[in-house]
C-alpha cells in the first residue's frame, strides 16, 4: 500500500506542471463584453514569481476558434492592432494586459455570451507549459 501510494506520488511529481519554467501569477482577468458573434478581447496581470524568464508563445480557449496574443501601437498618428510572437516577462517582472496595449484577442466565438460569465483561456509558453486561467466577461467601460 505504502509503495504504491509513493509510486503514485512519485508520478504526479514528474507530470506535474510539465516543461513550463518559471512561475506566473495571473490576477484580474476580464473580458468586455461584445455583440454576440464578434471578438472579445482578454485583459489582465501576470506577475513572473519565478526565477526565470517565462516566454508566453500562445493562448486557447475551447469557447474561441481563435486565440491570439495582440498590442495595439501608433503608426503615423493612427492607432493599429497587430499580432506579437511571444510576451517575455522576466523573473519579478509584472506584465499589464489592458486597453490600448498588450492583449488576447478571442476570435470566431463558439456561442454568446453575457455579463458575469467567465471564459476559460489557457496561456502556452515557449516549452510547452500552460497556464489556466478565468476571465469575467464585465461591461465595456468598467474594468473592476
Amino acid at each position: 500500500m505504502i509503495r504504491s501510494t509513493l509510486s503514485a506520488l512519485f508520478l504526479l511529481i514528474l507530470t506535474g506542471p510539465a516543461f513550463s519554467a518559471g512561475a506566473l501569477r495571473i490576477e484580474g482577468a476580464w473580458s468586455p463584453l461584445a455583440p454576440p458573434g464578434r471578438m472579445m478581447a482578454g485583459f489582465m496581470e501576470i506577475t513572473n514569481t519565478g526565477d526565470e524568464t517565462v516566454r508566453l508563445v500562445d493562448a486557447r480557449s475551447d469557447r474561441f476558434g481563435r486565440v491570439e496574443i495582440h498590442t495595439m501601437r501608433m503608426v503615423d498618428g493612427v492607432m493599429r492592432m497587430r499580432r506579437v510572437e511571444a510576451l517575455e516577462i522576466q523573473p519579478g517582472e509584472k506584465l499589464s494586459l489592458a486597453p490600448g496595449g498588450f492583449h488576447l484577442m478571442l476570435m470566431q466565438p463558439q456561442g454568446a455570451f453575457e455579463l458575469g460569465d467567465h471564459i476559460e483561456l489557457t496561456l502556452i509558453d515557449e516549452n510547452g507549459g500552460e497556464w489556466p486561467l478565468r476571465s469575467e466577461v464585465r461591461p465595456r467601460r468598467n474594468r473592476r
